[in-house]
């Protein structure tokens, strides 16, 4: 084989090495956009849950700080005054029944 042979081989193979990196070179590019497009459209989706889950958050604080009021007013109620005007409220029904039955007959 003579030098100029060799040369050839040597410019041939370089050729074919620089057509497999250019190749690469393309096919690992697409990939790392495909990616990166995906990877934009996860983040895009993923905010839009968390806008979504902080309004709903929002308005869960506004209804717990709501029924945490409700709570705070039957805590402060004497329930032991209930049961009596509760005991009032029954034998007042009991006496307007026995008028009741009284102007029936």
């Amino acid at each position: 084989m003579t030098v100029t042979e060799l040369m050839k081989l040597v410019e041939g193979l370089i050729v074919v090495a620089g057509l497999f990196a250019v190749f690469y070179a393309v096919f690992k590019n697409s990939t790392v956009k495909a990616t990166i497009s995906g990877q934009r459209d996860l983040i895009e989706t993923l905010q839009a849950q968390v806008k979504e889950l902080r309004g709903l958050h929002s308005e869960n604080e506004k209804a717990i700080a709501k029924l945490t009021g409700q709570v705070e007013v039957y805590k402060e109620l004497p329930l032991s005054q209930l049961a009596v005007s509760m005991a009032e409220v029954v034998e007042a029904q009991k006496e307007i029944l026995t008028i009741l039955k009284k102007k029936v007959k």
